[in-house]
């Protein structure tokens, strides 16, 4: 008898340290007070010009809190963002007609009233100098010579000023690549991890194209809305846009609007000309074609919009079009009172695939209305005070009309538990603050968070693709409780989070597992933190993991139960400040059998076999991948918290690749239960690989690259196929072999170099991509950014490391694109420091590198690196030199539970969903078995052959056999053991079923020996001299039923060993033929066999 071993710990290193729990980051209220910083001017980029048509690839508060940015509570303290406030000076517009080229016809706005035409500015040149004190804010006007000093010879613009939110807001229609190439991105204002987007979004003439986004070609603007996603696909349902405001100055019929927009609404649609954009982090300004100039800033939760209107138009008007979200509208209500507006709108989540959400807001103006009235419907109404919409888009609105050449601020609240909430969220946050001075607290947010990544070297060109990314990787999760700390459950109940912390929502778990949660746990710890005890508190509001929570909708996108690897992830950068216990005890009881409280589809197949069969389809293959990194991510919490029995159960399923691993093929591969599918072409996705190829998924191991390459054939097989691979960065997914990095599955594909210990390569490869894939024009992202997903891996990339064992703190290594790297850790004592003098010249090369002043030749760094940090001193070359080519200089692989039993084929009766022995999840029954004499631990004799079986002592739901795939059984001990033959106890289902085992013995030898076994259900056809030595009557169904099936294990006739040699192990068959071989239990005999065996 034997039992496969399996931990957590990795093939190629030992010793991995344990979660830091030492009070390196603080207490967990770890906000410094502000400090007033009187003085510092403004320094605006240089040298940067607005022809963005061009591409350019290639080249909690108090409840009192008077805090506007309002990111805490309980302290009068502006988080995520440095001690230092800029405000704005007087915006300018730029000169209509300076661009290089004119992607579109748009109508040349007009200058408004009262501004002479203004000369060229720079994106996020001049803003005003506020002064903090312990009492509030002050703000103070500076002279504009000194807001627009240039910075000094040779100094670089700040990471603020590097900034492009143009970038990614571009489709690039003449790429077909599966998705679209199109950042969808929004060039509006938002805090760091903000409630409040505020952002335009756009429409299209010449073709009414509206794909719900802001797209840079498009002639009009939809509005201004409050709430956007970044970077997300389901073009047209991309949700959000909640409570869009238009400018109107057109003749006002009889007191009213001309037409409801509920009838019309892009007849109220905006010209505009993105010459008379600005945009820059926490702000947008526009000059549209009926001469009103919009300005939108923001706070965390709370936006501030200020409007110019013309002196010469027939009205100073603005709509709110309260049913105007992105994606489908069931309720809507709107309500003024005085200059105050206030309403709600109930609207379908992002892609309209899953719930609905409501969202509410209160609006207060700094001018009385003239005039005011609603729509309802087709009617409109003047001087009504309130309007319901029903289920119509654009069904109910308000629109509020000014003096003439007005200049109107407005200042809004956003809530998603009632108008009260809204209310008091602006109240707290905006409510009695200049435009300009939440402008400049707006920058001093984002001044703050970019500042936690400081490069120097490169190019202006890279220091903006680097900064944006930086930025874009900030937009999400989101806050979702307001000032009070209430907030919408996914249980639909409102509740209250602790003072102190925040509740985090809308996360992309496919996506930002690859890279984003680990970038923000590196650079905020305590975000980190309540990331980790948002999604601990989701899960114990729903009773399980969904994948794609967007705000309180626990709904399901894409494949994966990938929020399990994005909470090990950001517990492993060190953010420990939250209920590890109960997430690990959520992911157990969710995450095993049976299989009731999962959201995993196929889930009973895969915890009972360990693999997703291709004629499940829905990108079932993927799945068995992105189902055994979850596993991992699993694995590893659970090590981390010293539960071993867990780590080891867990780290056997994230061995599940090897069972869609074809060794005939040497690829990962579709398999069915009668075999692998040899004809299905590995250069589609077909309904088996989701959103790439079989070609592109048959590099996503990262748990075990180091298994992944020798189960290809080796290092020099897998170099040549990964250079062909790696020939085609971004080749999509239609009929190829390339690569497809602007998709996720493909972000760690340049890392497998360093397994293959050629680092250079992975270096080469990511100048490669981040040269040709990304820009600083609109077009600059290959594909949609995924809620800030593709800006981390760029910026990663730029880093020089990589956090590509997900849900490890490792990091990966290749060579900086800096020269210089500081990353301070926000409100924590960690430095990460990163030396690469040259880099940017013409050494690309590592030669040799120093961690913390000791020399390593490891392309890798362990996870203390990461949690408590350090410094990297990397010597570069203009060659490769031999820097992470040895064998023991690789990375982790992470082989633990690999020869572990892998499938649950019995269960108890009754019992439903506990086990799956056949694919069709049949098993047998534990009861029958007992009584049949294979009870757990029970000796089963093969007749006189001198083989004795044990059965396997196992608990019902915890795997009792092995569906073979190469696994190493130990049987002689320490000095092996003389035998004469060997036989396995299993049975076949959708068999017969066949393969080659292989026995090692102690001298270094090995012998084939075939492993044959008759199907479960065989009627009275025994097979390959098969001894049927357990029958029973009946198998067990998910439903908790049985049949009356007759089902048989045998014994396989004894195989002739070597009498001469010493038995170690045997290593069971890579796979079958045909059907599915379970093994039981191996064992010895020392009787003679006769040579005819099987």
């Amino acid at each position: 008898m034997f039992q496969g071993q399996g931990t957590g710990r990795p093939a190629t290193c030992q010793g991995h340290n344990k979660a830091h729990r030492g009070a390196s980051w603080g207490p967990v209220d770890r906000t410094p007070p502000l400090r007033a910083h009187p003085g510092r001017a403004h320094r605006p980029r240089a040298g940067r010009h607005r022809a963005r048509g061009l591409s350019s690839r290639g080249t909690e508060n108090s409840r009192t809190d008077p805090s506007p940015v309002g990111h805490e509570r309980d302290t009068v303290t502006v988080p995520h963002h440095d001690n230092v406030v800029r405000g704005p000076q007087p915006s300018r517009l730029p000169r209509p007609g300076h661009r290089a080229e004119r992607e579109s016809a748009m109508r040349t706005p007009r200058t408004p009233a009262r501004e002479p035409a203004p000369p060229t500015r720079r994106r996020g040149a001049g803003l005003l100098l506020a002064a903090v004190t312990s009492l509030g804010l002050i703000a103070a006007s500076v002279p504009a010579a000194e807001a627009h000093a240039r910075p000094a010879p040779g100094r670089a613009a700040s990471a603020y000023d590097s900034v492009d939110p143009f970038i990614g807001t571009k489709l690039d229609t003449t790429q077909n690549k599966g998705n679209s190439a199109y950042g969808n991105t929004w060039p509006g204002a938002a805090l760091p991890f903000g409630m409040v987007q505020s952002s335009p979004t756009t429409y299209r003439t010449s073709d009414g194209d509206q794909k719900g986004g802001y797209e840079y070609t498009a002639d009009k603007l939809r509005g201004f809305g409050m709430t956007r996603l970044s970077g997300t696909g389901c073009e047209g349902r991309f949700s959000a846009f909640d409570f869009p405001v238009l400018p109107y100055t057109g003749a006002l019929p009889d007191s009213g609007l001309p037409r409801s927009p509920a009838a019309d609404i892009t007849s109220y649609y905006l010209d505009y000309d993105h010459a008379a954009e600005d945009a820059a982090p926490g702000y947008y300004r526009t000059g549209l074609g009926d001469g009103v100039t919009a300005e939108l800033t923001a706070t965390t939760r709370s936006a501030v919009s200020r409007y110019a209107f013309p002196r010469d138009g027939d009205s100073a008007t603005l709509l709110l079009d309260v049913a105007g979200s992105n994606n489908k509208v069931y309720d809507s209500h709107v309500s003024v009172s005085g200059r105050t507006v206030s309403g709600w709108v109930e609207a379908a989540s992002v892609c309209e695939g899953g719930g609905h959400y409501r969202a509410y807001f209160s609006t207060t103006f700094d001018k009385p209305f003239t005039a005011h009235g609603t729509w309802q419907g087709d009617s409109v109404t003047p001087g009504a005070d309130s309007a319901d919409g029903g289920d119509r888009k654009h069904g109910a609105g308000a629109w509020l009309t000014f003096a003439r050449g007005a200049k109107v601020t407005s200042h809004t609240g956003l809530s998603y538990v009632d108008v009260d909430g809204a209310a008091a969220n602006v109240r707290a946050e905006s409510a009695g603050r200049s435009f300009d001075a939440v402008r400049a607290l707006a920058r001093r947010a984002w001044d703050r968070n970019l500042g936690t990544v400081q490069v120097q070297g490169g190019t202006a060109a890279e220091r903006t693709k680097f900064y944006t990314a930086l930025y874009h990787a900030q937009l999400h999760p989101n806050v979702t409780d307001d000032v009070s700390g209430r907030y919408p459950g996914y249980d639909g109940k409102v509740r209250t989070v602790a003072r102190g912390h925040h509740v985090y929502t809308t996360y992309s778990g496919w996506d930002t597992y690859r890279g984003q949660a680990q970038l923000l746990a590196l650079l905020f710890p305590k975000v980190g933190d309540d990331v980790n005890q948002s999604l601990v508190d989701m899960v114990e509001q729903t009773g399980t993991w969904p994948n794609w929570p967007h705000l309180n909708q626990a709904q399901q996108k894409m494949t994966g139960d990938s929020l399990q690897a994005v909470l090990s992830a950001i517990d492993a950068f060190g953010s420990t400040h939250y209920d590890r216990e109960g997430a690990l005890r959520s992911m157990v009881q969710t995450q095993s059998l049976p299989a009731t409280n999962t959201r995993r589809t196929a889930a009973l197949q895969y915890f009972g076999t360990g693999f997703v069969e291709n004629a499940k389809g829905d990108s079932a293959t993927s799945k068995t991948l992105e189902y055994a990194i979850d596993d991992f991510a699993i694995a590893q919490l659970a090590g981390r918290l010293g539960e071993k029995d867990t780590e080891s159960r867990f780290m056997a399923r994230a061995q599940n690749w090897r069972n869609v691993f074809d060794p005939v093929t040497q690829e990962i591969r579709p398999r069915s239960r009668n075999g692998f599918d040899r004809a299905f072409d590995l250069g589609q996705r077909g309904n088996q690989f989701d959103q790439a190829t079989g070609y592109q998924y048959g590099w996503m191991v990262p748990q075990n690259i180091g298994g992944l390459i020798a189960a290809r054939g080796g290092e020099a097989k897998v170099s040549a196929e990964l250079d062909e691979h790696l020939s085609q960065l971004d080749a999509g997914v239609y009929g190829t072999k390339g690569a497809y990095l602007s998709n996720q599955p493909s972000f760690s594909a340049p890392y497998v170099y360093n397994w293959l210990r050629q680092p250079a390569k992975t270096g080469e490869t990511l100048r490669r991509a981040t040269s040709e894939l990304y820009g600083t024009g609109p077009d600059g992202l290959p594909g949609n950014d995924d809620l800030g997903a593709l800006s981390a891996w760029y910026v990663w990339a730029n880093l020089g490391l990589s956090p590509t064992i997900y849900g490890t703190a490792n990091l990966v290594l290749s060579a900086p694109l800096f020269d210089q790297v500081t990353i301070r850790s926000q409100d924590s004592a960690r430095t990460l420091r990163l030396n690469a003098r040259g880099t940017t010249g013409d050494r690309p090369y590592v030669r040799s590198l120093k961690v913390n002043g000791r020399t390593s030749t490891a392309s890798w760094v362990g996870e203390d690196f990461a949690r408590r940090g350090g410094t990297l001193d990397f010597t570069m070359a203009a060659k490769p030199g031999d820097w992470g080519t040895r064998a023991g200089d690789v990375p982790p692989s992470y082989d633990g539970g690999s020869d572990a039993r892998n499938d649950v084929g019995t269960t108890a009766d009754g019992a439903k969903s506990a086990g799956s022995l056949d694919l069709s999840d049949n098993s047998l029954s534990r009861e029958r078995l007992s009584a049949a004499g294979a009870a757990p631990g029970a000796k089963i004799p093969l007749g006189d052959t001198g083989v004795t079986f044990t059965w396997p002592r196992t608990a019902p739901g915890e795997p009792d056999n092995w569906i073979p795939h190469g696994q190493r059984i130990a049987l002689g001990g320490r000095t092996g053991t003389a035998a004469t033959g060997i036989s396995f106890l299993g049975l076949a289902t959708n068999g017969p079923a066949q393969g080659t085992a292989r026995v090692e013995y102690t001298d270094g030898t090995t012998q084939d020996v075939t492993v044959a076994l008759t199907d479960w259900t065989p009627g009275t056809d025994h097979r390959f001299g098969n001894v049927p030595l357990v029958e029973t009557t009946g198998r067990n169904r998910a439903d908790g039923t049985a049949d009356t099936t007759r089902t048989v294990v045998f014994g396989t006739a004894p195989e002739a060993l070597d009498p001469a040699k010493r038995v170690k192990s045997v290593v069971l068959p890579q796979s079958s033929d045909k059907g599915v071989l379970h093994l039981f239990d191996a064992a010895l005999t020392t009787k003679p066999v006769s040579t005819g065996g099987n």
